[in-house]
C-alpha cells in the first residue's frame, strides 16, 4: 500500500471509531457529563499545541534538507518538548486544583496528563520524511481500537465518567508509546541523537510566528466549548460538542492530505514554481467540492442525523450542526494555506490569520453567544472562518491569488458546465 493509502484508511477507520464509540459515549453520559469530557479535551488539545510549538514542519523541512543533521534536530526537538510539556502541565495542575473541583477538576487532571507523552511525536517524522507514514497510522489504529474497546467495556458496565476520562488518556499516551515501537521494529535508533544548542536557538526563534498561529488557530477552534462551559453550563456544553464532534471529523480530511503529500510539495517547490503551484491547485479543487457537498447534506439533514445518532436528548445539537457545518470548507482552506505560508517562508499571513480567527471567535462568541446561545455560538464560528480563512487573501497583493484559486474552487462544477456549452457542437 502507498503512503496515501495507509493515510486514508488511517483516516477511515478512525473516522468510523469516532462516530461510533463517540456517539455510544454521548448517549450514553447525557449532555452534562459529556460536557464535562469534552471541556477537559479542549484544555488538553490547547495543551498539547503549547508542547508541539508548532515545529513538526520546520523539523521535517529541516531533516529533508539536511539528512547530515538529522541527530541533532531531532534530540533537539525531543528536549524542548519535553521541557515545555512539564511546565505546562505544571501549570495546567495547579490552574485546576484553584478553579475546578470533583469530576470536573478529576477529568481535566486525568486527559491533560497525556500531554506528557506528546513530545513522542517527534519519532514520527522519521516515518514521514522517508514516506513510511503507515507505521504512524498503524500506530493510530491501534490506540483508537484499545481506547474504543475500553469504553464500549465502560458503557457496558455502567461506569462514572471519570473512568471515560482514563479511556480518553489511554487513546493519547497509547498512540505515542506505539510510534516509538514502530521505531523500534524498524531498527531506527537514537544512539545518533545529541542535543544542538545552535539548533535550539534557531529552531525557538523560527518557531515562534508558527507556534503562535498554531496556538491562536487552536485556541480558535476550542475556545468555543470553554466559553460556552463558562457562560452556561457543562449541559450547554454538551449539547454543543455533540454537533461540533461530527463537523470536527471532516477537519480530517485536508489534514490527512496535507500530511500525506507535504514532502511531495516541498520538492515540487525545489524543482519548479509551476509544478508546485499545480499540485496546490489541485489540491484546493479536490477537497473543497466534496466538503461542500457534505456540508449541504448535513445541514439539509441535521434534525433527523442527530435525532438518529445522539437521540432527542441531544436534539438542540441539530442548528448547532447544521451552522458549523459551514465552516469546514473554510478550515479546509486554512490547512492547505498554511503548509503554502511554512514552505514559502510566509509565516507572517499564517500567524496573521490565526490571530485574526481567535479575535473574531472571542468577540463573536461574547456578543452573538449572549444574544442567541448555541445558535450565536454557531453563528460565530462559521462567520469567523469565512472571514479569517477565506476573505482575508483578497486584501494582500501576495495572497491575492489564493483568494481566486478558492473561489474558483467553490464554483468550478458550475466552470466546468459553462465552459462545455461554450464549446461548439461537433459537425456532422
Amino acid at each position: 500500500m502507498s503512503n496515501f493509502s495507509w493515510q486514508m484508511g488511517d483516516y477511515i477507520f478512525s473516522l468510523t471509531a469516532s462516530l461510533i464509540v463517540g456517539i455510544a459515549v454521548a448517549r450514553y453520559l447525557g449532555p452534562e457529563m459529556y460536557g464535562i469530557i469534552a471541556f477537559a479535551t479542549a484544555v488538553y488539545a490547547v495543551s498539547v499545541i503549547i508542547v508541539s510549538l508548532g515545529i513538526d514542519d520546520i523539523i521535517m523541512k529541516d531533516m529533508m534538507q539536511h539528512a547530515e543533521k538529522q541527530g541533532g534536530i531531532q534530540g533537539s526537538a525531543l528536549f524542548i518538548k519535553f521541557a515545555v510539556a512539564f511546565i505546562v502541565y505544571s501549570i495546567t495542575v495547579i490552574y485546576c486544583l484553584i478553579n475546578y473541583n470533583g469530576d470536573k477538576l478529576y477529568s481535566v487532571l486525568i486527559i491533560a496528563g497525556a500531554v506528557l507523552f506528546q513530545p513522542f511525536s517527534v519519532f514520527s517524522c522519521i516515518f514521514l520524511i522517508n514516506a513510511q507514514a503507515k507505521y504512524t497510522s498503524i500506530a493510530r489504529m491501534i490506540s483508537y481500537s484499545l481506547s474504543s474497546l475500553l469504553k464500549v467495556i465502560l458503557i457496558i458496565f455502567k461506569a462514572p465518567v471519570i473512568y471515560f476520562a482514563f479511556a480518553v488518556f489511554i487513546d493519547y499516551a497509547v498512540l505515542y508509546l506505539t510510534v516509538i515501537l514502530m521505531y523500534k521494529y524498524k531498527n531506527y535508533t537514537v544512539s545518533g541523537w545529541y542535543i544542538d544548542i545552535f539548533y535550539i536557538k534557531y529552531i525557538l526563534k523560527s518557531a515562534v510566528p508558527l507556534f503562535a498561529a498554531v496556538f491562536f488557530y487552536t485556541f480558535y477552534q476550542k475556545i468555543t466549548v470553554i466559553f460556552i462551559s463558562s457562560m452556561y453550563s457543562d449541559y450547554a456544553s454538551g449539547i454543543y460538542s455533540a454537533a461540533a464532534r461530527l463537523t470536527e471529523i471532516w477537519y480530517m480530511v485536508p489534514a490527512v492530505l496535507m500530511t500525506a503529500f507535504f514532502p511531495a510539495i516541498v520538492k515540487a517547490k525545489q524543482i519548479s514554481e509551476e509544478e508546485y503551484k499545480e499540485r496546490i491547485k489541485t489540491l484546493f479543487y479536490v477537497t473543497t467540492i466534496p466538503l461542500i457537498l457534505m456540508a449541504l447534506f448535513a445541514a439539509l439533514l441535521s434534525p433527523f442525523i442527530i435525532k438518529i445518532l445522539y437521540g432527542e436528548k441531544y436534539i438542540q445539537s441539530s442548528i448547532v450542526l447544521a451552522l458549523t457545518i459551514w465552516s469546514v470548507p473554510f478550515i479546509s482552506f486554512y490547512v492547505i494555506s498554511s503548509k503554502c505560508f511554512i514552505i514559502e517562508n510566509k509565516l507572517k499571513h499564517l500567524l496573521f490569520r490565526s490571530v485574526l480567527s481567535f479575535i473574531l471567535i472571542i468577540i463573536l462568541n461574547y456578543i452573538l453567544g449572549s444574544l442567541y446561545y448555541l445558535k450565536g455560538f454557531s453563528a460565530a464560528v462559521l462567520i469567523s472562518s469565512f472571514i479569517s480563512f477565506f476573505l482575508i487573501d483578497l486584501f494582500f497583493k501576495d495572497t491575492k491569488h489564493l483568494f481566486f484559486i478558492k473561489l474558483s474552487s467553490i464554483f468550478l462544477p458550475f466552470i466546468y458546465i459553462l465552459n462545455l456549452l461554450k464549446k461548439e457542437p461537433n459537425n456532422p
